[in-house]
C-alpha cells in the first residue's frame, strides 16, 4: 500500500542545501527522504522530553568523543557505596587532579564561568542546577554522590583560579562563590 506524499517547498540557504545534498549521496537515500527523517527525529527527540537543542549538542559532545559514557543509576550508586566505604587517600588525590585537569579542559574551550560550567555539567545528570546570585545549589541524582563531587568541583575552579566553597547539604552541595576582589586582598 502506498503513503501518499504531500509535497511542499521549503526555501534553504546554500549551506543548508549542500549539507541535505552530501546527507543524501553519504546515506544513498533522495533528498526527500532525508528531510522526512530529520523532521520525524526532531519531532520523536521533542515528544519523548522537552530536551532543547543545545542539550542534545552537549549529549553528542559528551558521548561522541569517547571520555564519557552512560550509567545506570542504580549502576552508579553502587560504584559509589563502594568507592565512599573503601576509598584511600590515594583515590581522593586521583579525584583533585581530575577535577584540576577538567577545569583546565573547560578554559581552553572557553567556559571559565561557575554558571556555563554547572550547566555543561549538568547535561551528564549528575546535579540539577539552581542558582541564586553568587550561589549555585546543586540537587545531587544520589546521595552517594556529595564527597567525590565535592573534591572534583573545588579543584576544577582551583585550575580556573575562581574562589569556591563547596558546602555539604543532604543530598545537594551548595557553591558559593567568593568574592575575587576581596580574596585577592587577603592573599
Amino acid at each position: 500500500m502506498s503513503e501518499k506524499l504531500l509535497r511542499i517547498s521549503v526555501a534553504v540557504d546554500d549551506e543548508t542545501r549542500n549539507l541535505i545534498e552530501n546527507l543524501a549521496k553519504k546515506e544513498n537515500k533522495t533528498i526527500s527522504e532525508i528531510i522526512r527523517r530529520a523532521i520525524l527525529l526532531y519531532h520523536n527527540l521533542k515528544s519523548k522530553k522537552e530536551i532543547s537543542l543545545n542539550k542534545i549538542e552537549t549529549y553528542i559532545d559528551l558521548l561522541s568523543c569517547g571520555e564519557n559514557i552512560a550509567v545506570d543509576i542504580e549502576l552508579w550508586t553502587a560504584m559509589l557505596d563502594e568507592i565512599n566505604k573503601k576509598s584511600s587517600d590515594e583515590f581522593w588525590k586521583i579525584i583533585e587532579r581530575i577535577g584540576y585537569e577538567h577545569g583546565i579542559e573547560y578554559k581552553s574551550k572557553g567556559l571559565r564561568d561557575v554558571r556555563s560550567i554547572l550547566k555543561h555539567m549538568e547535561s551528564k545528570n549528575l546535579f540539577e542546577l539552581n542558582s541564586n546570585g553568587n550561589s549555585y545549589v546543586l540537587i545531587l541524582t544520589t546521595r552517594n554522590e556529595q564527597r567525590i563531587l565535592k573534591v572534583y568541583l573545588e579543584s576544577l575552579f582551583k585550575a580556573l583560579g575562581i574562589p569556591v566553597e563547596v558546602v555539604e547539604g543532604l543530598k545537594k552541595l551548595i557553591i558559593i562563590v567568593k568574592d575575587r576582589k576581596n580574596n585577592d586582598k587577603n592573599t
